[in-house]
């Protein structure tokens, strides 16, 4: 049964490997760009290789059928300074229960106050453009396969607001062992769903097919990999690692870094992300370096906490 397992979710990352090429077709045609901007501290330092890892709140985001590797309750806050004045922050909670796992998140960007101007250069009142994406998460295991969803609202806001829906869809194997270590496999199709309009024009979201492994090479050390396709750009890959360091009973240092493609068109230092996190018990605080290149640096602090029973 395992095997056939094994064989059904490889055979589902093959398929999606082949249809990276035709989704890489409309590049710079897709809107509500924040969609991208991930979720967690942590999953920042590892350059957003996140997909076969994602195993606290964030799987929401990164994998949905993540969660599945729950067993307390899981919340997970995040707050950047983005590029110039924008802030950026993530919010989520899952909880095991006897049918599954059930979730909630929220990614927030505001863009700060702008001043208004017309088309002559006449100063009007200023605006506060903001966008946000709510979501409503279910997971559960199937066989050995874990299997997650998400249900999102999603709003752009300029002046006048947009709004469209959109869902999420992953799978996680974790029974896969590489010499006596776990290697965990993730795929997930993320905002299939319908166009934002603002006024006349109609705009499509930017859907994206991602493949990932995770592989514990010791007990303190993970390394991962993910591989993208969105609709609106060309593939990128990236790889992360973590190294867990304890320092004393229930204190724990952690390391991480990470690489990805994703921006390979801008110019001067990016691509690259590193971070740190401490540990005590079932609380971590998470921080993240992650420059783009000429267009600036942006930095994530985060907090995630596990508490109660599995029920």
């Amino acid at each position: 049964m395992r095997k056939k397992i094994t064989t059904i979710l490889l055979s589902a990352i093959l398929s999606a490997n082949i249809c990276f090429a035709a989704s890489a077709g409309d590049i710079g045609t897709s809107s509500a760009q924040f969609l991208k901007l991930g979720a967690g501290a942590r999953a920042a330092a590892m350059g957003d290789v996140f997909c076969a890892v994602a195993g606290d709140s964030s799987a929401i985001y990164w994998n949905p059928a993540g969660l599945n590797q729950l067993e307390k309750k899981s919340v997970s806050i995040m707050h950047s300074l983005w590029l110039g004045d924008t802030a950026y922050d993530w919010v989520s909670y899952a909880q095991p229960t006897k049918f599954g796992v059930l979730g909630v998140g929220v990614q927030y960007l505001s863009y700060g106050a702008l001043k208004g101007m017309d088309e002559t250069g006449l100063e009007l009142s200023n605006f506060s453009p903001s966008d946000l994406a709510g979501n409503v998460s279910y997971a559960r295991k199937i066989a050995d396969v874990g299997v997650g969803l998400n249900v999102k609202y999603i709003s752009c806001k300029i002046k006048k607001s947009a709004t469209a829906f959109a869902g999420d869809i992953g799978l996680m194997y974790d029974k896969l062992e590489v010499k006596g270590k776990k290697l965990k496999l993730g795929l997930v199709v993320q905002n299939l769903g319908t166009k934002l309009k603002f006024v006349d024009e109609e705009e499509k979201l930017p859907m994206n097919i991602k493949v990932g492994t995770a592989y514990r090479v010791s007990d303190n050390w993970l390394v991962a990999m993910d591989v993208n396709s969105p609709n609106d750009n060309a593939i990128n890959i990236g790889a992360g690692t973590e190294y867990n360091y304890k320092l004393k009973d229930n204190l724990m240092l952690v390391g991480r870094a990470g690489y990805n493609t994703k921006t390979k068109d801008v110019d001067g230092l990016k691509g690259i992300a590193a971070g740190v996190g401490i540990g005590y018990k079932d609380l971590m605080f998470d921080y993240a370096f992650v420059p783009f290149g000429d267009l600036g640096t942006t930095r994530k602090v985060g907090l995630s906490l596990s508490f109660g029973g599995k029920y």
